[in-house]
């Protein structure tokens, strides 16, 4: 049966097509224009062509291209923030028009944003600037992409040890997050401290939250697009840079000028190279006592072919590892230890793009993903003290539990302009996934295994089939209209369905610096997160894919935005509404066995819930000049209710943060001096804290008793951090650069895990990140 919104976006698109005006079809006369970095031969994004004439302006995409409108011995105006104008003579508009930028020096003009602020993020596309992204302070002087995001309205960042992205009042694992077109599930190394993606090797961001192309679909409230930055095309450049976190090294250049090129980028924490000795040591029975170890990695490659004037082929590989450990032996009670975890990531991204005459572009796409990780717990000692010469035995236990998902994708997608008022854009995606949860579990008493428990839950036959098309009409020089449909067929073994997610975006420009829209879209989920808190705080996090018991999760939401470019300090300022539907969400609740209830979660987690969430946010930002700043405000609230939770009444969400303020101030001065402050907030998160306790017939202790889900919340977060760095040039053109910053200036424990104290009413709080000066050095070859 067709749903009625079906019919609906159906309806639209049949409207859009006859109401279009076919005459203009062949109109105007089109051309293609590339723009490039005149040094590197890098393409260049977000690059504004004005066509002199009309005072039409179109903007470059990720390729450095975009159609264009124009006359033989037209003039065209091509302007970035970062590069020189330049004024173009057409010779004729029937051939491809190639242009060179040479960049401005630096420190010449500091903008935090590339393109007018109020005509994308009407869009639906928040293109967040790479400065923007990499100049706010950071933790240990290490700039992330992921922290970078948010300092946006709407979005933040869990808790200190476990940072993933949270959307509009969404969970963490209902995020698309794609590195050049390739699925990833947690992209964050151990403890969510830094993620896998080096600044230096990203070259744009796409971040959407109310609304997104079709071609993305299968998660519910957001999508993050993240491309990798293409090599130099015309000389070779190494650039080493030495801090607290890790070392990292990165280098471009031509393999053939001007037609291959690669990049590379590789980081690696040193702190492991002290405590891992340790760490032998203590296994080896050297020395007593107890360390921590800690060893993360990753590597980044990139090549790029140019197959002739109109066809790009690039690949994309990352492997990221981590390994966080505890280790404790105490021959005194001949007890020892050791707890490990363990991440892995590997990603192979396949991207091929090609020109096809003016009006139609083609992108091809194929990756695989592999996403791991494990909880390997180990303990050896005796089973009791030994008073007074008592027996004792020697207990032996290890249990090791890990979640695996892979993923292989093949896609092509299309996009044909009409003219000016049309465009159609069109593709077809599929994408199998793996799926593998695992628990060896052992006890040994004097040698002789006493209990074994090894169990394996594996779906390996998982597909998603997805056709998508959407129309981009503007009726006239102010309203537009973008709309469109993905219908993908979900298959688990004997079970499939149809997942239809259609959309529509609504935009009215009121004047030159002022717009307006308007927003729906349904999206459907087929990942299920085995999500909880264990009993010293960490959230640990399992993927399973819908086993057709229940119906796949839904969201739809409805979203309602002002945005507008000031005359005047301000820059750009935003004010959006929205409202979150969702139906048939899960949620994992646990019994006191953690790793086994993972594994037969069948039984521990509750279907057919819903989540609702409305809100308001607030952005204020000033973009260009030596003083930068931005501040963003979100009210947010996000409420859950599950038949067979809490009685069956609403409760608020695990990461329901009501308020959240984001403040971030950047000043340039002097010779390539810029020192930046940031200071975050949010009301604290809720949780589950016992009401009262209560006696069972003759046992001796008592039994604590919950009234009601999440019935408290933990204090409130909030961090200062600040920044001062200094960049250079020497006179062979070379950049220098060092900084030093302070994390959480003020000292704030933030918590991290939090259980009642012995004073009724109040908690016993544990922190993560204590104040933590950082440093960091680096330079170009």
């Amino acid at each position: 049966m067709i749903r009625p919104e079906c019919i609906f976006f159906i309806g639209t698109f049949l409207a859009i097509l006859f109401f279009s005006n076919p005459a203009k079809l062949g109109a105007q006369v089109k051309a293609v224009i590339y723009v490039s970095d005149a040094r590197s031969g890098i393409p260049i994004e977000n690059t504004n062509v004005t066509n002199l004439e009309t005072g039409t302006t179109w903007t470059t995409d990720a390729g450095g291209s975009c159609r264009i409108t124009v006359s033989d011995n037209g003039r065209l105006s091509i302007s970035h923030v970062s590069f020189q104008d330049t004024i173009v003579q057409v010779a004729s508009a029937l051939r491809p028009i190639h242009v060179a930028l040479y960049p401005l020096e630096l420190n010449v003009v500091e903008v935090y944003a590339d393109q007018p602020f109020n005509r994308k993020a009407a869009l639906g596309v928040n293109r967040v600037s790479l400065p923007f992204l990499t100049a706010s302070p950071s933790f240990l002087g290490e700039p992330d992409i992921l922290k970078g995001l948010t300092f946006l309205p709407g979005v933040t960042d869990g808790k200190e040890g476990y940072s993933h992205l949270f959307v509009r009042g969404g969970n963490q694992d209902q995020n698309q997050i794609l590195l050049d077109g390739a699925t990833m599930l947690n992209v964050n190394h151990f403890g969510g401290y830094i993620s896998m993606f080096q600044p230096e090797l990203v070259g744009g961001v796409d971040f959407y939250k109310n609304y997104w192309p079709s071609e993305f679909g299968g998660w519910l409230s957001s999508v993050l697009d993240i491309r990798t930055k293409e090599g130099n095309y015309k000389e070779h450049h190494q650039s080493f840079q030495f801090g607290l976190v890790a070392p990292k090294f990165s280098a471009s250049g031509p393999l053939a000028t001007d037609k291959l090129s690669y990049r590379i980028g590789m980081r690696r924490t040193i702190v492991d190279l002290a405590t891992g000795a340790v760490a032998r040591k203590i296994r080896r029975g050297d020395r007593s006592g107890d360390v921590g170890n800690l060893f993360t990695q990753d590597l980044t490659v990139r090549l790029d072919g140019r197959l002739g004037n109109n066809q790009h082929l690039s690949l994309t590989a990352l492997h990221a590892r981590d390994r966080h450990s505890f280790l404790e032996r105490y021959p005194l009670y001949n007890q020892l230890s050791e707890d490990n975890y363990g991440i892995n990531n590997e990603v192979l991204a396949l991207n091929y793009k090609a020109n096809l005459g003016m009006s139609t572009s083609l992108r091809g796409h194929a990756s695989y993903s592999n996403y791991k990780h494990f909880y390997d717990a180990y303990s050896k000692g005796d089973d009791g003290p030994n008073y007074g010469g008592m027996e004792h035995n020697s207990l032996e236990t290890s249990s090791v539990i890990g979640n695996s998902v892979s993923s292989i994708k093949f896609n092509v997608h299309g996009k044909t302009h009409f003219n000016n008022s049309l465009a159609l854009h069109y593709g077809i995606e599929r994408e199998e996934f793996d799926y593998r949860i695992s628990l060896n579990r052992s006890q040994a008493v004097d040698g002789e295994i006493t209990r074994d428990y090894n169990q394996s839950m594996e779906t390996t036959d998982i597909s998603n089939t997805a056709f998508s098309v959407d129309i981009l009409y503007r009726p006239g020089n102010r309203f537009q209209i973008n709309s469109g449909v993905r219908l993908s067929r979900y298959s688990y073994g004997k079970y499939a369905t149809l997942l239809p997610e259609p959309k529509i975006l609504l935009t009215y420009q009121l004047n030159d610096r002022s717009t307006i829209n308007a927003a729906f879209n349904i999206q459907r989920q087929s990942t299920m997160l085995l999500g909880f808190t264990d009993d010293i705080g960490r959230f640990r996090e399992f993927y399973i894919s819908n086993d057709g018991i229940s119906a796949l999760s839904q969201s739809r939401q409805w979203s309602l935005g002002y945005f507008r470019n000031p005359v005047g300090l301000l820059d750009n300022m935003s004010v959006e509404l929205f409202f979150k539907d969702q139906s048939d969400v899960v949620k994992f609740v646990p019994s006191t066995d953690f790793d086994k209830d993972v594994v037969e979660y069948s039984s521990f987690l509750h279907r057919n819930g819903r989540l609702r969430a409305y809100g308001l946010e607030v952005f204020l930002q000033k973009t260009t000049g030596k003083l930068h700043g931005s501040l963003s405000y979100t009210y947010a609230k996000s409420q859950s209710v599950f038949g067979s939770l809490n009685g069956g009444n609403w409760f608020d969400s695990d990461f329901d943060f009501r308020h959240s303020v984001n403040y971030l101030m950047m000043y340039n001065f002097g010779r390539g001096y810029r020192l930046s402050g940031a200071w975050t907030y949010k009301t604290g998160r809720p949780f589950t804290v016992p009401t009262s306790t209560a006696e069972i017939g003759n046992w001796r202790s008592t039994f604590p008793i919950m009234e009601g889900l999440n019935n408290m919340r933990l204090p409130a977060f909030h961090r200062l951090d600040i920044n001062i760095e200094r960049r250079w040039k020497t006179r062979r053109g070379n950049t220098r650069w060092f900084g030093v910053g302070v994390y959480n200036v003020y000292n704030r424990v933030n918590p991290f895990f939090a259980q009642p104290s012995d004073i009724p009413g109040k908690l016993e709080v544990t922190g993560m990140f204590p104040v933590m000066p950082s440093f960091n050095i680096g330079f170009e070859l």
